[in-house]
């Protein structure tokens, strides 16, 4: 049986932490140690996440985390990602004691807060052959480090400033600056990667390489994988094939979550009306932008820019 968490009852949380601050139904934020009192309920049953989930994870001994079915091994100076709609769970092994001796800190972001934190979506790249996207990352010391101080930062602006207003858009600013920081990670990660030797693996992760690069480009106007595909002079099947192996997605969903964000991104903060935001990214009448945009999300534009 499956436990849902929409915001938790921080009044639970505050008094058994080291440091906590919040943004009442917005976001919180707070430093566990292996003397605080607080067990999270992803370690008793699992737990779905109807929200994000940052954790900055100190110190541990290493322990099994499961996310959406997939096996991560939790180790000191790692990131932890828990995207909305996730279903977690600590194992029901040793590991279930062994949380209590983790020092970390943790940003809980409600779903409503980051539909108000603005990416530019053609920044973010899409995970290649060479580096699997994965929501438990371990950080060198120099990253680490800069990471922690994106969440001192954070922890400072709720917890010391009275003006929500003020301090949920500087929060929002920060947590995005932070996201486009693991950008950078990652750029530096991928570039230190040795080529692959087998010319036939090589050849297949340019393909996807040079997919991303083009989707970056073209996203706004084309969403169509046979559009890639020809200018990659490859079949639609083939390249659909290669990014679902290199990343456990299709190019079509890949070219859907780049012209959403894009459409959520000019929805929230363009200043253009619906029907702009439609002509801006290529549909052809607002009323196709319209069911493309509820068919992923589940709201109409209206309903979005209401929320």
């Amino acid at each position: 049986m499956e436990k849902h968490i929409d915001y938790p009852e921080t009044f639970q949380i505050r008094d058994g932490v080291l440091k906590f601050s919040e943004i009442k139904n917005e976001f919180f934020y707070f430093h566990y140690t292996p003397q605080s009192n607080l067990r999270m309920d992803f370690e008793k049953e699992p737990t779905r996440i109807n929200g994000a989930l940052i954790l900055l994870v100190h110190d541990c001994p290493d322990f099994e985390m499961e996310i959406n079915n997939e096996q991560y091994t939790v180790k000191p100076n790692s990131v932890i990602f828990i995207f909305p709609g996730n279903m977690v769970m600590v194992k029901q092994t040793a590991a279930m004691h062994t949380t209590h001796k983790v020092d970390y800190e943790a940003l809980f972001l409600s779903v409503p807060f980051l539909q108000n934190i603005n990416i530019n979506v053609s920044t973010i790249p899409m995970p290649t052959v060479k580096m699997r996207a994965e929501q438990v990352r371990n950080l060198d010391k120099d990253e680490f480090d800069l990471m922690a101080r994106y969440f001192e930062l954070i922890y400072i602006n709720s917890s010391k400033y009275d003006n929500r207003q003020v301090s949920k858009n500087i929060a929002a600013n920060l947590i995005a600056a932070m996201v486009y920081q693991l950008v950078q990670f990652y750029h530096k990660r991928i570039a230190e990667l040795p080529e692959a030797g087998n010319t036939a693996t090589a050849r297949r992760n340019e393909y996807v390489r040079e997919f991303v690069r083009l989707l970056q480009i073209h996203f706004a106007s084309e969403r169509s994988v046979n559009f890639y595909a020809d200018k990659l002079f490859i079949s639609p099947k083939y390249l659909s094939l290669l990014v679902k192996e290199a990343t456990g997605r299709s190019a079509s969903c890949w070219i859907d979550d780049f012209v959403l964000m894009e459409a959520k991104n000019m929805l929230r903060f363009s200043g253009k009306n619906i029907q702009q935001v439609a002509y801006a990214l290529n549909f052809s009448t607002q009323s196709s932008f319209g069911k493309y945009f509820k068919h992923l999300t589940g709201m109409s534009p209206t309903e979005y820019q209401k929320s």
